[in-house]
């Protein structure tokens, strides 16, 4: 019985020791996850061409390339709130881990940007979807949607500039 108890007892303590919210530390706790990436490819024309890194933390880097607001590489922290919503909304889309996969198409629309979207593991390995927003499906039509918004989940329309 007090060992049952004890067991309890340092279980209730080891949980609240453990026990940390989005907001604790400016959100720069370190949450277990993968660090996700994604680029932008140019179109013929001035589409933003530009990189960013999202780590589990909610640590956000990007580097503007061309036809940004911002060039260069620029940080933030974004929140780990905001890396898990990243995470959810792409979640769909991700390819089985250490895969290397591309969107299929239905119907195809020349001189559109791509991205190419990886999930990277704590031992490196990533995982990547490589999408042509011209890639015409329903599907494609919904990860077009997605990505559409990831800057303002982010906040980074500023260093966009659109």
């Amino acid at each position: 019985m007090t060992k049952t108890l004890s067991l309890i007892a340092l279980t209730a303590v080891l949980a609240g020791c453990t026990t940390m919210t989005d907001s604790a530390a400016g959100g720069a706790a370190a949450a277990t996850g993968e660090t996700i990436r994604y680029s932008v490819s140019p179109c013929y024309g001035t589409c933003p061409v530009y990189a960013v890194t999202v780590l589990p933390n909610g640590q956000v880097t990007f580097d503007g390339q061309e036809h940004v607001a911002a060039k260069g590489p620029q940080e933030r922290q974004a929140g780990v709130a905001a890396y898990r919503r990243l995470a959810a909304a792409l979640a769909p889309y991700r390819p089985m881990t250490g895969v290397t996969a591309q969107t299929q198409c239905e119907q195809q629309v020349s001189d559109q940007q791509g991205y190419r979207i990886a999930w990277i593991g704590d031992d490196g390995r990533e995982t990547v979807l490589t999408h042509d927003r011209g890639c015409i499906s329903p599907t494609n039509r919904a990860l077009n949607k997605v990505m559409d918004g990831v800057p303002a989940m982010l906040g980074l329309g500023g260093w966009i500039g659109r």
